[in-house]
């Protein structure tokens, strides 16, 4: 069972991965759009600016999707007891939390592209190689609602899809991370790492990471095991995260970057028994906790209008312009949904409940 203090403790993880999620998908330093892009290219950004675009967005933030699955996967089999029933209530209860969202926020997004598509003086900004929507057929329809052959039209919205497939597979993961868990994630492991992985949804961190958690929750395992490792995961860690920077782009970081992962998950559980220790930050992350879901689903394609307005009128010519912005308009971006969000829970709480999966 999950008692009160893990249950906080990953309560407290429900914003800071969000924050790492957003600064992902601000890693690049352009936008690109049917006629150009706006921007800087990488190759004229300084070493400065470019260290720690990498360090943030590829190295610290690529925590926070691995972490999400883990607790996924845990918190469904922790307090799971297993018979057809409740197997059956357990995906009514993931079709309100997962899949009504992840159906709103890509009809929604749709909706507005093909809004934008039809407005001239914002078409080029809304317009890829792809078909527009306005030319769609039913399949093209069907596939930019749940990415059958990419990512969905919210492409952030790929992790929900990974999610409900992986709750709808979670009987034979359970059995196979019973019967055989060594040979299961050393497959899965090198797989992954090696780029091998043969099908692409769902994908293979979410399978690895998904199975672990449910490994822990089946074996009623607390994810905050590793509490008593932490100094040596933190000396492992900061190694492997700098390492992963600086050779970002030779030919073995992915074996790298994905074993840095796997350590820097268990640091994030870590980290939050010294989170408990400060009541100040305890209730500032409780009480953006709430907020998570929705800052996640409406960060796009927010960030990218306001990056894309921002390289427009900013002169981009400072040393270090482009990384005051990279810094400061997911931050912008986080406390305007932050804000929305308080504002809909006092005017239109039923709404946000059932567009965030009763969050």
């Amino acid at each position: 069972m999950l008692d009160d203090q893990s249950s906080l403790r990953l309560k407290l993880l429900r914003f800071p991965p969000i924050i790492g999620v957003v600064y992902i998908h601000a890693y690049n330093p352009f936008v690109d759009y049917a006629s150009g892009s706006v921007g800087v290219p990488i190759a004229e950004l300084n070493g400065l600016t470019n260290f720690i675009r990498i360090l943030i967005s590829e190295g610290l933030a690529r925590i926070a999707v691995p972490l999400f699955f883990l607790m996924a996967g845990y918190l469904f089999f922790i307090t799971f007891h297993w018979s057809r029933m409740t197997y059956v209530k357990k995906i009514a209860t993931r079709l309100r939390s997962l899949f009504v969202p992840f159906l709103f926020w890509n009809v929604l997004v749709l909706a507005f592209v093909a809004l934008m598509q039809a407005i001239p003086a914002t078409q080029p900004y809304f317009t890829d190689a792809n078909l527009p929507v306005a030319d769609y057929g039913a399949f093209d329809y069907c596939n930019a609602l749940f990415g059958i052959r990419g990512y969905p039209i919210a492409f952030h919205f790929w992790f929900i899809r990974d999610l409900m497939l992986l709750v709808l597979l979670a009987p034979l993961i359970a059995v196979l991370v019973r019967l055989a868990p060594v040979p299961f994630f050393v497959v899965v492991y090198v797989l992954w790492v090696s780029d091998t992985w043969p099908i692409y949804m769902p994908a293979a961190v979410g399978v690895f990471f998904f199975a672990a958690g449910t490994l822990c929750g089946l074996r009623d395992q607390s994810l905050f095991a590793f509490d008593r490792f932490t100094v040596p995961l933190v000396l492992l860690y900061l190694p492997l995260l700098l390492a992963d920077v600086i050779w970002y782009t030779a030919w073995f970081n992915n074996w790298l970057h994905r074993t840095d992962l796997i350590v820097g998950v268990l640091v994030a559980l870590c980290s939050t028994r010294y989170m408990l220790q400060s009541p100040w930050l305890c209730r500032v992350l409780l009480s953006l906790g709430g907020a998570s879901f929705f800052v996640y689903a409406a960060h796009e394609p927010l960030q990218k209008i306001i990056r894309l307005l921002a390289y427009s009128l900013v002169p981009l010519d400072g040393t270090y312009t482009m990384l005051v912005l990279y810094l400061t308009i997911p931050l912008l971006v986080m406390a305007l949904l932050v804000g929305c969000h308080h504002v809909l829970a006092q005017h239109c709480p039923r709404l946000l409940s059932a567009i965030t999966g009763g969050r």
